[in-house]
């Protein structure tokens, strides 16, 4: 009985040396830094989107925070579907059904604001992407997907 009491009361002194060892050293410690979220007003993250076959293709992002990437796809002005981009520099169209489909890619940007809303916004990061998926010439064929060009600005006319 007298071996399990000593263990006890060695034990108990080798606990109490070690909490005041830390609370010594941790006075002298620096502190862990904090940084706060945000996208540097002098970072302006950029991409390229390209439509490859069925796929669409981002270049990596020049400038990146490193915040949640997402592609965006409309069809005919009308949001259809978010995917997560980051893991996906390359994807398949979602929807495959016959219309004009618009896909842009997007950067989280945090906000910090009160309340229960989501504390952000997504801005647009690349060039907008329009493309026309056109039924294929029998049923069940293959889809055909084509690269829609932006209207092209009419040139400025010189002043006098």
């Amino acid at each position: 009985m007298t071996i399990s009491f000593r263990r006890c009361r060695f034990r108990a002194a080798v606990g109490l040396f070690s909490i005041a060892c830390l609370a010594a050293f941790a006075r002298h410690a620096p502190a862990q830094p904090t940084y706060k979220l945000e996208v540097k007003p002098n970072l302006k993250p950029l991409a390229k989107l390209e439509l490859k076959g069925t796929h669409i293709a981002r270049s990596d992002v020049k400038d990146d925070p490193g915040f949640r990437l997402q592609y965006h796809f409309k069809k005919e002005g009308k949001s259809l579907k978010t995917v997560e981009a980051r893991a996906n520099p390359r994807l398949e169209i979602p929807d495959q059904t016959a219309g004009t489909y618009a896909v842009v890619l997007e950067l989280f940007y945090p906000a910090y604001k009160g309340g229960d809303k989501q504390k952000g916004e997504f801005k647009a990061i690349s060039n907008e992407l329009t493309y026309r998926v056109e039924p294929g010439q029998k049923p069940g064929a293959a889809v055909k997907v084509v690269l829609v060009e932006p209207p092209k600005s009419p040139p400025d006319k010189p002043k006098k």
